[in-house]
């Protein structure tokens, strides 16, 4: 093993004296440790969060650095209070929030970007950077920064900086390549009064680095590690899926359980979760990005089926074992998930002391125009991921019933969601074929009938492979508006007790996958209540995801629902589990329009990403775009 890829960052210079640094947004302190073991003078570091200061404190004190102010406020309090900043500030370093413009942003179902107010924080960093007037700032933050608002976030960002003096230079840097054992790729900003286009470090690891030295792995991270944490609380013994986590490979999550990876008897849909969920870590590889509000099977979970430690959790982030987080278990975690990797900050200390500060250090700095490799990387392993389904999907086609069981059985449902105590459907099943009869009240009254269809596993190699598995037919009584819900909590109970699938969301996917092997081929209406034209008009899969004005939901329920508000027919729609969506839901969608996500109203137990929010929303300010700074 290389023992260099594991070694402890060591100062440059000695800490403490020369280039003083102002940290906003501090967090636990990432960027402001690899800048002081740079040789910085961490000066004033504030940050909003009261545990976030104590960490920052603790650190301050061990290290017995006591010229370190550390103020707990809103950066925005402090950019409207500048006499209350340090004087003479020769760097200001900062990360505003990243959650409006992260990856899991846009995945629950679009990210805000500056829409939010946590996106528009940049202008108080912006104005204490105008008052300070230091040689240059740093500004970290997620990649999706660079897209949000179909790119106008950015250009108002840049824009910023730029007109209170400041050249901007920007990169999106993997702490991969830069000694930690996680791929983590964040956006850098650099901004500079004077002189050349700034100059990011070179990749110390990986395919772009000059050695090109390996990537440190999880197992070499963790490898030696003292660690007192009791580990038998970590240990996964009860829930839903704990019992899948030890059957998944070290490097997989949920796909494992999919029919795309060639499990048998599937259990999830194709990206129907997020890619860390029962995503288990491999020693012999870097992990994922951590995240700092990890759910129960939310990964990266370690190979001995756990969870990892703190003291681990420090290890994969790149802070060093006697770093102090003050707080419990999942305070600590939080931490250390919102921070920047000190391994990446340290080489980014270095680069703006050659650079900006002209000091004799050793960095290597990447040219201008070069390309780094991971996006490419990326490309390669999409096409070899989309090959494999391919062959997989050909092979289970012939063969397989998809995971599904057809037996002969008669089943009687107990309701769900209403007050009746009497069973409201029955199932006749006769292999393939399934009969589902609705009575979600005492009225004799035709409500509505719909048709389904479960597909074989597809390909779109071989297209005559594509044939159903399972034909269901779903016929409903009654007036009331549940009705339509007991329809589908029917069909959810179907899916349950014919496969592995825990619900029908997850035999269904994720609303965005092109290709679903469950789909609504019919659907007849036989009332005149506005919610069966409703549900019409949402089982057709091209109706899902796509912006409808909203005249035409108020259109579709008029007169006959009281003239009930917008606002007010989205809230009994999603009271019947339908996943509707609006601005007062989701505050990145469009003002005049709404969407619905799905075809079918979610089983119970399946949680809405939104609900409805009724605060005053600023209309001029979305028809108009993001506020400039001034």
């Amino acid at each position: 093993m290389n023992k260099m890829k594991i070694k402890t960052i060591e100062a440059s210079t000695k800490p403490g004296i020369g280039i003083r640094v102002a940290s906003f947004f501090s967090g636990a302190g990432g960027l402001d440790l690899g800048f002081y073991l740079a040789g910085f003078n961490i000066a004033f570091a504030s940050d909003i969060d009261a545990m976030c200061c104590e960490t920052l404190k603790a650190n301050v004190k061990k290290n017995k650095a006591a010229d370190i102010e550390v103020v707990r406020d809103d950066i925005r309090t402090l950019a409207d209070e500048p006499w209350r900043l340090p004087k003479r500030i020769d760097f200001v370093i900062g990360g505003p929030p990243c959650q409006t413009f992260s990856a899991s942003g846009r995945r629950a179902g679009g990210a805000p970007g500056t829409l939010d107010k946590r996106g528009t924080l940049f202008e108080a960093y912006c104005r204490i950077i105008g008052y300070l007037k230091p040689k240059g700032f740093l500004f970290e933050n997620v990649r999706g920064i660079l897209s949000t608002n179909e790119g106008r976030d950015w250009k108002t960002i840049v824009q910023s900086f730029e007109q209170i003096g400041y050249q901007i230079s920007y990169r999106i840097l993997d702490a991969l390549d830069y000694g930690a054992p996680q791929q983590r790729e964040r956006m850098l900003m650099v901004g500079r009064r004077l002189g050349a286009v700034f100059l990011f470090p070179e990749p110390l690891y990986g395919p772009d680095s000059a050695n090109q030295l390996p990537h440190v792995t999880a197992g070499e991270a963790l490898q030696n590690l003292k660690d007192e944490e009791d580990l038998e609380p970590l240990f996964l013994r009860n829930g839903k899926y704990s019992h899948l986590l030890p059957l998944v490979p070290p490097g997989e999550n949920y796909l494992f359980f999919t029919a795309k990876r060639g499990y048998k008897t599937p259990i999830f849909a194709y990206r129907s979760r997020f890619s860390d969920f029962l995503y288990k870590a491999n020693p012999k590889a870097p992990i994922k990005t951590i995240i700092a509000r990890p759910g129960k099977y939310t990964g990266p979970l370690h190979w001995e089926n756990r969870y990892f430690t703190v003291a681990e959790y420090k290890r994969l982030q790149g802070f060093p074992d006697e770093y102090i987080f003050v707080g419990g278990r999942d305070e600590a975690i939080k931490q250390i998930g919102n921070s920047v990797s000190p391994k990446l900050a340290y080489q980014l200390a270095l680069s703006i002391s050659k650079q900006i500060f002209q000091r004799d250090v050793d960095v290597r700095l990447l040219s201008e125009n070069k390309t780094l490799s991971f996006d490419s990387r990326k490309g390669v392993k999409a096409r070899r991921t989309r090959a494999y389904h391919d062959s997989v999907l050909i092979e289970e086609s012939k063969s397989s019933n998809g995971g599904f069981k057809f037996e002969n059985y008669t089943a009687m449902i107990e309701p769900v969601g209403n007050s009746s105590s009497e069973p409201n459907a029955i199932i006749k099943a006769t292999g393939k074929h399934v009969t589902i009869t609705v009575h979600a009240d005492a009225s004799r009254s035709l409500f509505a009938k719909m048709e389904l269809a479960i597909h074989k596993r597809q390909t779109s190699l071989l297209p005559e492979l594509n044939n159903s598995d399972a034909y269901l037919k779903v016929i409903a009584y009654g007036k009331a508006e549940h009705t339509v819900q007991t329809m589908w909590n029917a069909v959810d109970y179907w899916v349950t007790r014919s496969s592995n699938f825990h619900s029908l969301f997850e035999l269904y996917g994720h609303f965005t996958e092109p290709h679903p092997i469950f789909r609504v081929t019919e659907f007849h209406s036989y009332t005149k209540h506005p919610i069966a034209a409703f549900a019409k008009h949402c089982a057709s899969f091209e109706n899902c995801s796509k912006h409808f004005p909203r005249e035409h939901l108020t259109d579709l329920f008029g007169i006959a629902f009281g003239k009930k508000s917008f606002v007010e027919l989205v809230k009994t729609l999603r009271s019947y589990r339908y996943d509707i969506r609006c601005l007062e839901t989701n505050i990145t969608m469009p003002e005049n329009v709404y969407m619905v996500a799905y075809p079918f109203a979610l089983p119970y137990g399946k949680q809405m990403n939104f609900s409805v929010n009724l605060h005053e929303i600023n209309r001029k300010g979305r028809k108009n775009g993001p506020r400039q700074f001034v």
